[in-house]
């Protein structure tokens, strides 16, 4: 019969081998990225099934972009909440949060 300790020893390892796994698959669901604001515009916005007018920046990317594989050097245009569209202006610089979970980027810093 075995012992409480091996039980404990597999249960450990059981649960470091799942928080790897769970970060593995956050770690490839969201990415940062710094940019410049080239353009705001307005764009539809289809996530799930329901397709919505919202707010849109164009963003020169400053860095790669490992998870959606964007270049430096690139311009691409993210959807954005509508009070980071009112506070941003073309030409500054952002560094954001771009997630595959969320239907907008979250800008966290200007």
């Amino acid at each position: 019969m075995p012992d409480w300790r091996d039980l404990t020893i597999l249960l450990c390892a059981g649960l470091v081998v799942l928080g790897a796994i769970a970060l593995a698959t956050a770690a490839q669901t969201f990415s940062l990225v710094e940019g410049r604001i080239v353009e705001k515009g307005v764009g539809l916005l289809k996530f799930g099934n329901k397709t919505r007018i919202t707010n849109t920046i164009s963003v020169l990317i400053e860095n790669d972009d490992r998870v959606f594989a964007v270049k430096r050097g690139t311009i691409v245009k993210y959807p954005v909440s509508d009070n980071d569209a009112k506070e941003i202006e073309i030409g500054s610089r952002v560094h954001m949060y771009v997630s595959s979970y969320n239907p907008t980027v979250q800008i966290l810093a200007r």
